[in-house]
Parts: structure tokens; C-alpha cells; sequence
């Protein structure tokens, strides 16, 4: 369970996404009987994260398997990605084998296939080689290759990913699809890219110099650290700047400045505290290993 300030903290946010289902099954943030695949998503994703998933939601696994094709397809990878892992999720699995759909789809990076869902170029990419890691779908051959070398020639002299410029999340996505693919980041550029995204007050920014950042800011800050094994220099900012997108509603908003709660906001503030919590652990361990006081 991820790291919140209280007990009544959790049960409010864990009220807000219940009562944002619908009632064929499906979850929408605005509370009207829309329900989609990524508010669903998110919701049974915070759930699990909360240990308050529902018992045998038969009516949301109904749901989830209608955005599946008769050929095992989706109508696009944004969703495909939403439904199947909210299945795994669910302890079910796609009723048809999509196999073949994610291995078509899975191309290198490119601004061709840029997903309107996001600004990122290696979005798509990090979205099915995730869906690989899931499946136990193995990425081998030429694919594996083009799609590691492409992503390597997409690095800045400063060590981050991304077209045109390097970001935070850019350089998350980028580093997960090499996680993805059993290729293993050694060089101290990102690692340099990434200290320079810290932030004292806010913990990380999109970008050096770049405010204010937002709540997706910090969840890939924490990732990219994660996932290159670094401690973040101001970790308790990034606490900080989580407790106070905490909306009253028990849903967490986009920034410290205000706004709108939703499940997509939500789900990165607790996943962000579920990495702070890991993050934490793994350095009081090494600390104890060394005979350290923590």
C-alpha cells in the first residue's frame, strides 16, 4: 500500500474511485454513466494499490472484453494496453489471443506514430513492450535490435530522451521499453539528466528550468530513479508535493496550485507514493547491510 498521511486519507480516496463506477461495470471520473477503458483502468489499478479491488466483478470484466476485436485486436494500442492489463488486474485474460496484434503494432519510435494520447513519441513503444512483459510475450530478432539502437540514437548530449527536446517522461518511457527488452542503461548521462531535473521545492521538473512541474513530473522522476537503481535528492518534496494535490474529494488534482481531480491524477499520486515507499525501503536496507544507523 502506498505511503499516505492517514488512514482516513486512504479510505476517502478509496470512496472516491468506487464511486465513480458505473453501472454496466465500467469507471468514469465525472461521475455520468460513460464509462471508458482508461478511467477503468486507473481505478482498478489505484484499487489493487489501495488492496480494496472488488471480489469477482463479473460486470467490469464484461466490460473490458468489448473493446476487443474478433481478430484478437483493439481499435488502437492506447486502448488495447488499458484493457488488457485491467484484466490481468482482475485475475482474467483477454478472451481471444492478442499475440499477434501486439507483435504487428510494435514498431521503433518514431513522431509518425506519435498516439494523440500523448506527447510522446516512445508512448506506443513503452505501452506494448510493457504488454509483452505481462504476456510473457518474447521481443527477439531484428524488431528488439531496431527498436534498442533507435531509442539510443534518440539520447541528448545531456544524457535525456526525447524529440525535440529531452524530458522527464520522455526519458521514463524510453529507459522502461530498454527495461523492457532486457537492455540494461549503464551510461551516467541519464543519470546526469535526471539530477538536473531535481528540484528542492518540487522534487523533480519536466525539464531543467521548466515550472511549474506537474503531478505526472514527479511519478516519472520517481520512475526513471527507480528504474536506474538512484536515490532521488529531495524525496520528501516529492512527498510533499503529492500530499497537496490531495482534493478534499479524495482524489488527488494535476498540480499544488489546484484544479480538477480525476482517476488518471489519482492513480500517479499513489503510484508515486508506492515508488517513495520502495525507494525508501531499499535504501534503509542497504543502509542496515552496512551496519549503518538508519
Amino acid at each position: 500500500m502506498p505511503m499516505i498521511d492517514t488512514i482516513e486519507t486512504i479510505e476517502t480516496t478509496i470512496r472516491y474511485i468506487r464511486n465513480r463506477r458505473c453501472r454496466d461495470g465500467g469507471y468514469c471520473f465525472y461521475r455520468l454513466n460513460e464509462p471508458n477503458v482508461a478511467d477503468t483502468y486507473y481505478a482498478l489499478t489505484s484499487l489493487q494499490m489501495l488492496n480494496a479491488l472488488p471480489e469477482d466483478d463479473r460486470k467490469t470484466i464484461s466490460f473490458l472484453h468489448t473493446f476487443q476485436n474478433q481478430d484478437g485486436g483493439f481499435s488502437n494500442v492506447y486502448v488495447g494496453y488499458r484493457a488488457i492489463t485491467s484484466l490481468i488486474i482482475l485475475g482474467e485474460r483477454p478472451q481471444r489471443d492478442p499475440t499477434g496484434w501486439i507483435l504487428s503494432s510494435l514498431r521503433p519510435p518514431s513522431d509518425d506514430i506519435r498516439p494523440i494520447e500523448s506527447s510522446s513519441c516512445f508512448f506506443q513503444a513503452y505501452l506494448l513492450t510493457d504488454l509483452c512483459r505481462y504476456l510473457t510475450i518474447p521481443i527477439t530478432g531484428n524488431i528488439r535490435e531496431t527498436i534498442i539502437n533507435t531509442i539510443l540514437r534518440n539520447v541528448h548530449h545531456e544524457g535525456g530522451f526525447g524529440s525535440p527536446s529531452a524530458t522527464l517522461a520522455d526519458t521514463s518511457y524510453a529507459l522502461s521499453i530498454l527495461e523492457n527488452l532486457g537492455y540494461h542503461d549503464t551510461s551516467t548521462r541519464s543519470r546526469l539528466f535526471i539530477h538536473r531535473c531535481e528540484d528542492p521545492e518540487f522534487g523533480f521538473l519536466a525539464m531543467p528550468g521548466m515550472y511549474p512541474p506537474y503531478l505526472e513530473d514527479i511519478h516519472a522522476g520517481l520512475c526513471a530513479s527507480s528504474l536506474l537503481g538512484e536515490r532521488p535528492a529531495f524525496l520528501r518534496s516529492c512527498e510533499v508535493f503529492i500530499m497537496k494535490c490531495f482534493h478534499e474529494n479524495g482524489g488527488y488534482v494535476r498540480s499544488v496550485f489546484g484544479g480538477s481531480a480525476t482517476l488518471e491524477h489519482t492513480y500517479h499520486a499513489l503510484d508515486a507514493m508506492r515508488m517513495i515507499t520502495i525507494i525508501r525501503n531499499e535504501h534503509a536496507k542497504r543502509r542496515s547491510d552496512t551496519g549503518s544507523v538508519v
